[in-house]
C-alpha cells in the first residue's frame, strides 16, 4: 500500500463514521475562459492566504471549471496560468466564513511572463447560493459597543433576527440559560445552531451554546437565517458560524481593558426614590491577544492566544415586605392590614370568627413560628408593605482563555486544534445576613470547547474531518449549605432526616418576602456534547458534489432537586373568614398559628441522560451555465430518543389497565411504564427514522450587478431544547414527592401543623417496582412515546443589486412554517368539555372508588372524592402533564431589506429592516428563556390558542456603522507625523441603533376553571381600549407616573 493510500485509509478510519460539515471555511469557484468565451481546461490556479503566505493549487477540468474548498476566511490573492495566455493575478480580496465566491477569470492571449493585474475585491453578489444571511466581520465585532462583550448580541444586526431575552449580555449566560436568546426568521430560540470552527457548541440545556468566545478571539461569523444547504441540519432557526482567529506570518499582539464604574454612572431610580447614593459598581474587563508563527523559519505552524479576565461588583438593591415587630407578636391592628380570623371557630356555614382587635393571643402563637420569624430583618422603612430596603452587590468574577494552533503538513494536508476555557465564580448578596436570606448563595460556571479539524486532498477529492467537544457545568450552592438544621427551628427531627440538602427551608407567606432560596437553586450538573463530523467533495464537470453525515452524542448529568430542603407555604387560607375569600386573612398570621396551607418534601435522583444524533446528506451545486446555478440537496436527520444510563426513565401508557383499580365495574386505564422492565425498550420514545429533508435553491445572475435567488427546504429541529429541570420528566418512580396535606375536610380543620407537618410520613422512591400503579393519587409528568421530531419548512425569494461605491442592496421575502414543535407542558388530564355544564356540581364529594388502593397520604386517597375528578380521562392522577411535548405550530412571513457598504474610505455600514408577522399556538419552551407565554389555556380546544406569537415583532430597523475619522497620519486632515496628528489620529465613530415595535403581551388569569379541572381561564374583553394614551413617561409605573400603561377596565373576569 502506498503512503498516500495509507494516509487516506487512516483518514477514513478516523472520520468515515461522521460528517456534519457545517462549513466554517469558505470556497472559491468559477470557470476560466478566454476573451472569446471558450473554456480553458488544464489552467493552473494558485490561491494564497496573505496572512500566512499559504498557497492552495488546483487546475481547471475539461469544462474549464475549478473550485477551492475548505479555505479559511481571510485576505487572498489568486493567480491563473495557462500556456499561450498572459498570467492572470487578482490581488487582495477577502473571503468570508461560509462564503462561496464566484470568480471567473478571463485570460488574454500572450506570453506567460506578462501579467494582467486585477484589483477587484471579492464579489458582493451571492451568485451561486440561495440562503439568506449576513457576515459580521472582525472590524464590526471589535468596534461596535457590546454591553458585557457578548459577541452573540451582534446576530441581531441581520434582517429577520430579534432578541428574545433582554438583559442577557454576558457571554457565559447564567446556568444553562442562553447567553443571548434570539429568534431567526420565525424559528424558536431553542432551535438555533451555534458553531465555532465547525464544531457545534450547543448542549442539552435549552439547546444553548456552552462556550461563547471573546470578541477579540473572533475573526468573523456568519448568521444564516433561511434555506441553507443540505450540509446544515438539526436546526429550525439560524446557523451562527463563528471562526476563531489564527496566527499570521508576523507577530501581532493587543492589550485592552474595558472599564465601567459607579463614579461615572447615574444613580438608579429605586436608590433615588429611597434617598440612597449610587450602589457600588465595578466592571473591569481586561486581557490581551498574541499570534504569530510558532516556527518563524519554516512558516508552517501558527498560533493565536486570547486571555481575558473580568473583575466585577454588580450594583443591586431590593425592596421587600417584612413583618413589623407588632405583626411578629400577632398584632394586625395597623392600618392597611387585612382582618384575620380564628381557624378554630368554624360555624356550620363555614365562616370563622375574627380575632378580637385583629390580634392573635400570645398563647396561640406557635414557638416554631417565632423562631422562623426571627430570621426576618427588622423593617428599615415606614409602613407595613415595602418596608425593607437593602443595597448590596453580587461579585461575579470570570476568566476566559482560548488558543488555536494551525499546522500545514504539506500542500495536501492542513490541520488545526483549538482549546477554549471559560470559568465564572459569583457570590450573591446576603440581604438578611443569615441563612434564610433569599437570593443568596454561590453560583459558578465552567465551560470547555475543543475542536480538532483536518483537511486532506486526495485525487481531486477534498476530505474533511472535524471533532468537536462542548462542555458546560453550573454548580450552585445555598447560603450556609450543609450547616443549617431544621430542628434548630423546632421542626421535628424527621425533617432533617428526610431533606436531601441541609439548608434553611423555603418559607412562603403570601404578601411577604419569601425566606430561603428558590426551589431549584442547588445544582450539580454537567452537559457535554461530542460531535464527530466530516465530508468529502469533488468538482465533477459543472457539478460540485458533497457527501457527508454526522455522529453526535449529547449527554447531561444533572442533579437539580426542587426544594431539597423542604418548603412551606402560608396562603392566608386559615385566617380568612371563609376558605375561598381572598380579601381576608394574612400569610404571617397563618404562620404564627403554625398552620401551613401547603408544602413539599422531595427525593430526586441525579440523572445521566443521553441523546444520540445521526445524519447523512448529499449536496450537488450545479452550475448549469454562466448565469444559472442550482443547489440540490437531500439530508436525513435523526435525534434518537433519550436514554438514561441506569434506565431510570419512563413514559405514559394510555391503554393498559391499572391492576386492582376499577370504577363503575370497568378497569381504569393509564399509567407509567419503565425502560428496560418486562421487555420494554431503553428509549423513552419511539425512534423517528423517516426524517428526510429535501433542499432546493436557484441563483440566477440577470446581469453582472443583479441576481435573483429563491429556494426552499425542510429542516428538522433538535429534540433537546427543553431545560435541564425537565431531565427528571421521565424519572417518576425514581423520585418521590410528598405533598403536605393541610386539611382533610376542605380547610375546615387543620391536619398538618409546623410541629408535625407530615404525620403520615414521607413517600419513598419506588424505583419502578409498582409499574402502572406508580404515583397513584399524584400529579405526574408524562412522556408520550408517539411524539415525532419537529420540523420547519422554509422558503425565500431574494433580489440582490450591486450599487456604486462597494454597496449592496438586498430585498427578500422569507417564510417559515413549524410543525410538531417543542413547547411547555399541556394537561392531558383536563376535564372533557361535555362535563363542563355540571358547573358547581363537579365539586360535590362522592364515595371514592379508589379508597384503600390509592395511598392515603395523597389528595386522592381519602374516603370521598370530587365528582369532577372521577370524570377526568385519568381520574387516578391529580394531573398528567405532557413533558417534552412536540405538538405545537408556527407560521412566519416577512419582507426584509438591507443596504450594506463594504469598508471604503473609512466607512462601513449595514442598514437592515424587517416587516414581519408570526402566528403560533405556543411561543416558547420556557417562559424565562424566551418571551413569557401562557401555554395552552384549553388542551381540548388547542386551536383557540392560535394567535399572534409572543415573538412577533412587526417592524424592526437596525443600523450599525463604523467610521474612521479623517484625522491623523495617512488621513485627509492632520496627515503629518507631528504630535497633533498623532493625538487626533486613530479615532473611530461606531454605533448600533435598534428601533422596533414591542412584543405582544399575554393577558391571562392565574386561576383555573372548574376548580382546576378545566384549563386556565381567559379574561373577557369589555370593548375598551387596552392601551392608555398620553406621554409614555407618565405611564411606566412608579410613584412619579400617575397613569397606567394598560387599562385594567379593558378586561373583566369571565
Amino acid at each position: 500500500m502506498s503512503s498516500e493510500c495509507a494516509k487516506y485509509a487512516l483518514f477514513l478510519a478516523l472520520f468515515s463514521a461522521s460528517a456534519w460539515a457545517q462549513t466554517q471555511s469558505a470556497s472559491v469557484r468559477g470557470q476560466v475562459q478566454d476573451a472569446s468565451g471558450a473554456v480553458i481546461p488544464g489552467a493552473q490556479l494558485t490561491l494564497t492566504n496573505l496572512d500566512q503566505n499559504r498557497p492552495w493549487t488546483t487546475h481547471t477540468n475539461d469544462a474549464g471549471a475549478y473550485i477551492f474548498q475548505q479555505i479559511p476566511p481571510g485576505p487572498y490573492s489568486l493567480v491563473v496560468q495557462a500556456d499561450g495566455f498572459k498570467r492572470y493575478q487578482q490581488s487582495h480580496f477577502v473571503l468570508n466564513v461560509a462564503q462561496i465566491a464566484e470568480i471567473n477569470p478571463t485570460l488574454e492571449i500572450g506570453a506567460v511572463t506578462e501579467t494582467i493585474e486585477i484589483t477587484a475585491e471579492a464579489p458582493l453578489l451571492e451568485t451561486v447560493t440561495s440562503d439568506l444571511g449576513e457576515v459580521v466581520n472582525s472590524r464590526t465585532a471589535e468596534s461596535l459597543p457590546l454591553n458585557g462583550r457578548n459577541i452573540l448580541q451582534l446576530v441581531t444586526l441581520s434582517p429577520g433576527v430579534s432578541a428574545t431575552r433582554n438583559g442577557r449580555n454576558e457571554s457565559n449566560g447564567s446556568g444553562s440559560i442562553a447567553a443571548a436568546g434570539f429568534s431567526a426568521n420565525g424559528g424558536r430560540d431553542v432551535s438555533n445552531t451555534i458553531m465555532l470552527d465547525g464544531s457545534p457548541q450547543e448542549v442539552m440545556g435549552y439547546n444553548q451554546p456552552a462556550y461563547v468566545p471573546s470578541p477579540d478571539a473572533i475573526q468573523e461569523f456568519k448568521v444564516q437565517t433561511n434555506n441553507f444547504s443540505a450540509e446544515y441540519g438539526r436546526t429550525g432557526g439560524a446557523v451562527v458560524n463563528m471562526v476563531h482567529r489564527s496566527g499570521t506570518s508576523q507577530f501581532h499582539g493587543v492589550l485592552y481593558e474595558f472599564l465601567r464604574n459607579d463614579k461615572i454612572q447615574a444613580n438608579n431610580w429605586f436608590s433615588n426614590a429611597n434617598g440612597l447614593d449610587r450602589a457600588p459598581f465595578r466592571f473591569n474587563q481586561f486581557g490581551g491577544t498574541l499570534g504569530g508563527p510558532l516556527t518563524p523559519s519554516r512558516q508552517r505552524t501558527f498560533f493565536f492566544v486570547n486571555v481575558e479576565y473580568r473583575r466585577q461588583v454588580n450594583p443591586g438593591s431590593v425592596t421587600y415586605t417584612v413583618p413589623t415587630a407588632a405583626i411578629r407578636q400577632g398584632d394586625f391592628s395597623a392600618a392597611g392590614l387585612r382582618r384575620v380570623y380564628d381557624p378554630l371557630t368554624v360555624a356550620a356555614d363555614g365562616t370563622r370568627t375574627q380575632f378580637a382587635n385583629n390580634q392573635i393571643p400570645v398563647s396561640r402563637i406557635d414557638p416554631i413560628a417565632t423562631n422562623i420569624l426571627s430570621f426576618y430583618p427588622e423593617p428599615n422603612l415606614a409602613g407595613v408593605t415595602n418596608n425593607f430596603f437593602s443595597q448590596k452587590g453580587a461579585r461575579p468574577n470570570r476568566w476566559n482563555y482560548s488558543t488555536k494552533i494551525d499546522h500545514r503538513f504539506n500542500d495536501k494536508n492542513n490541520l488545526f486544534f483549538r482549546l477554549s476555557l471559560d470559568e465564572l465564580s459569583s457570590l450573591h448578596p446576603d440581604h438578611f445576613n443569615n441563612p434564610a436570606t433569599p437570593g443568596g448563595g454561590w453560583d459558578g460556571m465552567k465551560n470547555r470547547s475543543i475542536t480538532l479539524d483536518d483537511t486532506y486532498l486526495w485525487k481531486g477529492w477534498v476530505l474533511h474531518g472535524n471533532y468537536g467537544y462542548a462542555h458546560h457545568a453550573n454548580p450552585r450552592d445555598y447560603a450556609a449549605q450543609g450547616e443549617f438544621q431544621a430542628a434548630s427551628l423546632g421542626l421535628p427531627a424527621y425533617m432533617d432526616a428526610a431533606v436531601q440538602i441541609a439548608a434553611f427551608p423555603r418559607i412562603a407567606p403570601t404578601g411577604y418576602q419569601e425566606m430561603g432560596q428558590n426551589a431549584s437553586w442547588h445544582i450539580r450538573n454537567k452537559f457535554e456534547t461530542h460531535t464527530l463530523t466530516g465530508d468529502m467533495s469533488k468538482l465533477i464537470g459543472e457539478h460540485t458534489l458533497k457527501i457527508g453525515g454526522t455522529y453526535r452524542i449529547n449527554r447531561v448529568s444533572n442533579f437539580r432537586p426542587n426544594d431539597p430542603q423542604g418548603s412551606f407555604t402560608f396562603n392566608r387560607a386559615w385566617t380568612r373568614e371563609r376558605n375561598n375569600n381572598g380579601n381576608q386573612g394574612d400569610g404571617i398570621a397563618d404562620l404564627l398559628l403554625g398552620l401551613p396551607s401547603g408544602g413539599v418534601m422531595r427525593q430526586e435522583p441525579a440523572l445521566a441522560d443521553q441523546v444520540v444524533y445521526g445524519a447523512m446528506y448529499v449536496q450537488d451545486d450545479w452550475r448549469v451555465n454562466d448565469r444559472l446555478t442550482l443547489n440540490i440537496g437531500l439530508r436525513w436527520d435523526s435525534d434518537f430518543p433519550l436514554t438514561e444510563r441506569f434506565d431510570r426513565a419512563g413514559w405514559f401508557d394510555f391503554q393498559s389497565a391499572v391492576p386492582g383499580l376499577t370504577m363503575n365495574g370497568a378497569p381504569v386505564v393509564g399509567g407509567l411504564q419503565f425502560a428496560g422492565v418486562d421487555g420494554n425498550p431503553r428509549y423513552i420514545k419511539n425512534k423517528d427514522l423517516n426524517n428526510f429533508a429535501p433542499r432546493l435553491g436557484i441563483a440566477y445572475k440577470v446581469t453582472e450587478k443583479l441576481v435573483i435567488r429563491t429556494g426552499g427546504g425542510i429542516f428538522y429541529n433538535p429534540t433537546t431544547g427543553y431545560g435541564p429541570g425537565a431531565a427528571t420528566a421521565g424519572a417518576v418512580s425514581f423520585n418521590a414527592i410528598t405533598n403536605l396535606i393541610a386539611s382533610e375536610d376542605s380547610n375546615r380543620t387543620p391536619f398538618a401543623t409546623l410541629s408535625d407537618p407530615y404525620p403520615l410520613g414521607f413517600n419513598q422512591p419506588e424505583n419502578g417496582a409498582l409499574g402502572l400503579s406508580t404515583f397513584l393519587g399524584q400529579s405526574i409528568p408524562a412522556v408520550v412515546r408517539t411524539d415525532r421530531t419537529g420540523y420547519s419548512a422554509q422558503w425565500n425569494f431574494n433580489i440582490q443589486y450591486q450599487l456604486p461605491g462597494n454597496t449592496l442592496f438586498d430585498v427578500a421575502y422569507a417564510g417559515n412554517a413549524g410543525s410538531k414543535l417543542l413547547g411547555i407542558n399541556p394537561d392531558l388530564n383536563q376535564l372533557p368539555d361535555q362535563y363542563r355544564s355540571l358547573g358547581n356540581d363537579l365539586a360535590r364529594q362522592v364515595p371514592n372508588p379508589f379508597f384503600g388502593v390509592v395511598p392515603a397520604n395523597t389528595t386522592l386517597g381519602r374516603a370521598t372524592i370530587q365528582l369532577g375528578q372521577l370524570l377526568r380521562p385519568y381520574p387516578q392522577f391529580s394531573g398528567v402533564s405532557h413533558q417534552r411535548g412536540q405538538e405545537y405550530h408556527s407560521t412566519y412571513h416577512s419582507l426584509q431589506t438591507k443596504v450594506r457598504q463594504r469598508f471604503k474610505n473609512g466607512l462601513q455600514y449595514l442598514v437592515a429592516y424587517t416587516w414581519s408577522k408570526m402566528i403560533d399556538d405556543v411561543s416558547s419552551v420556557e417562559g424565562f428563556l424566551g418571551m413569557p407565554n401562557p401555554g395552552y389555556t384549553n388542551n381540548n380546544q388547542k386551536r383557540w390558542d392560535k394567535s399572534v406569537s409572543n415573538l412577533h415583532i412587526p417592524h424592526r430597523l437596525v443600523f450599525n456603522y463604523q467610521y474612521e475619522l479623517p484625522f491623523g497620519p495617512g488621513k485627509r486632515f492632520l496627515s503629518g507625523s507631528g504630535a497633533l496628528g498623532q493625538i487626533a489620529g486613530g479615532w473611530e465613530l461606531n454605533g448600533v441603533t435598534n428601533m422596533q415595535y414591542g412584543t405582544p403581551l399575554s393577558i391571562g388569569l392565574g386561576s383555573q376553571q372548574l376548580g382546576g379541572l378545566g384549563g386556565t381561564k381567559r379574561p373577557n374583553r369589555t370593548g375598551l381600549e387596552a392601551e392608555t394614551s398620553g406621554d409614555i413617561h407618565s405611564r411606566l409605573g412608579g410613584n412619579h407616573a400617575p397613569n397606567r400603561y394598560l387599562n385594567p377596565d379593558a378586561f373583566s373576569q369571565p
